[in-house]
Formats: structure tokens, sequence, C-alpha cells
């Protein structure tokens, strides 16, 4: 037996989203058959709009004046035109990814946004990229070792604290400053580099490291495109304690420990071209040149020191006008032990009254007595601990 179908289809919305496929048909076959039969589809359509996502390059903390670049990213369909957001304002439509050429320091919020012809014609707006911009980062340098046996092997260390990436390092070599060249802010030194354009490695390596590679040093990080640079490091020095041939520096007295108020002398011994030369040193505030008139005079190559305070501890070279350096002498000043140190007897009265009124009474009247006992001398007895001298109303007390 055969069957055969007059079949009809059509399509029956239920609803908007759920539409039946149904079958009608007649087929020849016994009584308990249906006449009828009906096939149900169910096709489920979907409202969901494709999700748009925004993100940004460079990674990270992002920097005032650096060029900043947003990606738009749809994961359906590839027509789109996309809008961008900023602070919810539409700007011009345009490409996949926007560039920012120079953040500002306010802070923004962008979005994106798809659209094309064909359904779905639009994507969902992406959640909101807050870009804020941060002072310009600083590059720190460190060298190891900082005092140089020739042949030793020195490694210098660049590093961007922030917590940031991408990140190309350069290192350079300090000069005395000359017009033309790259130079620090406060124009002490100029700058000749060590490397060609950066290397993502953090540090340099001088190897084997000999009497030519003393000096001052300073780095300084790129990334991106225009490339966005941190400032110049803090200068830091490499010295060596062998006399150099062509520049060296002597003192007198010849001892690194010296102490306060003393006479301390400093002589640049050039040969060869002695012009541009100058005495620095490196103490707690950082490099100082100049002897004169910040420390002391000069007389010729010397520079003396009449009076030093122990604010003149550090390390001293002399430095030619080329940019070689001498060995490096570390001195440092010390007030003596047993040195007395004098005190206003004003001061010390006026200390007294702040303290202790009563205390201060009782030292006038005791002050008082021995005077006019005779009591006061100015020799000082083996097991004593207190000296007075009322000349010039000074008292000395000694340490």
């Amino acid at each position: 037996m055969s069957v055969s179908y007059n079949s009809l289809f059509y399509l029956t919305p239920l609803s908007p989203t759920l539409p039946i496929f149904t079958h009608m048909g007649s087929p020849e076959c016994s009584p308990e058959c249906p006449r009828t039969i009906v096939v149900a589809l169910m096709f489920v359509v979907s409202t969901a709009l494709p999700k748009a996502s925004v993100s940004v390059s460079p990674h990270g903390l992002l920097y005032s004046g650096e060029t900043v670049t947003l990606q738009c990213d749809i994961s359906d369909y590839t027509d789109w035109t996309f809008g961008w957001y900023r602070n919810k304002q539409l700007q011009s439509p345009g490409s996949p990814s926007k560039t920012i050429t120079t953040l500002s320091d306010q802070v923004s919020q962008y979005q994106c946004q798809g659209r094309r012809t064909a359904r779905p014609q639009s994507s969902q707006r992406s959640v909101s990229l807050h870009v804020s911009a941060n002072v310009q980062p600083k590059a720190v340098l460190s060298i190891s070792p900082q005092w140089m046996n020739p042949g030793d092997s020195v490694s210098l260390i660049c590093e961007v604290k922030e917590l940031s990436t991408g990140w190309r390092f350069s290192w350079y070599k300090t000069v005395p400053y000359r017009a033309g060249l790259p130079s620090l802010l406060d124009k002490s030194y100029s700058v000749v580099p060590l490397s060609g354009n950066g290397t993502t490695e953090e540090s340099y390596t001088l190897s084997p490291a000999g009497p030519a590679d003393t000096g001052g040093y300073v780095c300084r990080a790129g990334r991106g495109d225009p490339v966005y640079y941190t400032d110049y490091s803090k200068p830091q020095c490499l010295w060596s304690g062998d006399l150099q041939s062509s520049l060296s520096l002597r003192i007198s007295p010849n001892t690194t420990q010296h102490f306060t108020s003393k006479s301390l002398s400093l002589i640049c011994d050039l040969k060869g071209n002695s012009t541009g030369w100058r005495l620095m040193r490196y103490t707690e505030t950082g490099v100082e040149s100049g002897c004169s008139p910040h420390w002391g005079s000069i007389t010729g190559s010397t520079c003396t020191i009449t009076s030093t305070d122990t604010g003149d501890s550090g390390v001293y070279w002399c430095e030619s006008g080329s940019g070689q350096y001498s060995n490096a002498v570390n001195i440092t000043v010390s007030v003596p032990p047993g040195f007395p140190v004098s005190i206003s007897l004003s001061r010390l009265l006026c200390g007294l009254l702040v303290v202790s009124p009563f205390l201060l009474v009782s030292i006038i009247l005791m002050v008082k007595y021995c005077r006019a006992g005779g009591l006061f001398s100015t020799a000082k007895s083996p097991d004593a601990e207190l000296r007075c001298d009322f000349v010039d109303e000074q008292t000395e007390i000694s340490l």
C-alpha cells in the first residue's frame, strides 16, 4: 500500500518570540489513523543585543601628557560602525580604536557602542571605563657596587616605582653641561647615551669596568608610540679609590677622618689641559659643585675649607672639562670627644626659666653665694663635671 501526501506548510505566530511551524496533510491510512497531523516546531528568537567592551593601552597607571589608545570590542558580527561616548556625550563615529593624544589631568568616562544596517542594528553600550592621569613617573637608578675595583662587573639598575608596565629603559653617562646636548632639568650635567633605543631589561652591565667608567650616570624609561618618557633619574656615581693618570685628588691633612672646626684642603692635580675642571662632592643633600663660595675658597687648584662641619661629610672628587673623574675620597667630619660646646648664658637661663622657675632661682642664689665667697675658678679639677666661666657671659659644659 502506498501513501501520498497533499501537504501545506505555514507559520502561525503565537507570540512575537515563539512562532509555530505547522504541517497539515491528508494521508490515506487506516481508520485508526487521524486525518490531520500537526507538527509544531518552536523557534526561540533572542532579543539580547551584542555586548560591547572597552580596553585601554598601555595597561596600569596612566600619566599626564601620555598618548593612550582605547579599543572597542564586539564579539558578534563584523560590520559595525563605532560610536564613542565621553562623559555620556556622543563623539563623532569612528573606528574600533580611539586615540587620546595628550591625556589630561581630568577624570573622564569612556563608552563605546556599535551600529549596523542589518538586524541587530546596534550593540549594547559598554560599561564606563574611567580614565585618569597621574603625575609624571620617576625613574630611580642604583649602581652596584658603587666603589669599583679595576676589572669589576658593575650593574646599573633602573626602575619605575609606580605600578605600570610596558617600559623600555635607557642609560646615560653624565658630562659637564654643554649647550646642544640633552641635559638634566637643572642643567648641572649633560648626558651621553650608553644604549641605543633602550631595552626591556631593567639592568645595564659595565664589564669589565675600568678607570674610564668612573663618573656619574642617570637613566630614564619610555613607552608608547610616540614615546612617553619619565624624567631622568637623580645622578648616581661610580667611584674608584685608585689614582688616575690624568687627574687625581689629594687632601691635607691626609686622613679620611676629620673633626669639626678644623681646616681641610682639597687639591686637584691636573695633567695636561686643566681648563674647565671643578671639585665635586656627594653629601646627604645630593651632588654639589663649586667650592667657592659654597664650602670654602679657591686658590689655584686648591679648595680650602677653613672650618669644617659635620655637613662637610661626603665623597669628594675632581672632574675635568671633558668629563673625566679623579679618584674619589670619602671624608667623615665628626665632633671630637670631650669637645666643649659653648652655650650662651642668657639662652641657658631662658631655658631653665621655661623648664623650672624654681630651679632657675636656686641656681641664681648659688651663683651669688659662690661669687661672694670667691669659690669660682677657671681651673677644672680632675673629677669635676661642670666648669663655670662667666667671661663674656658664656657657660662651657664639657661633654
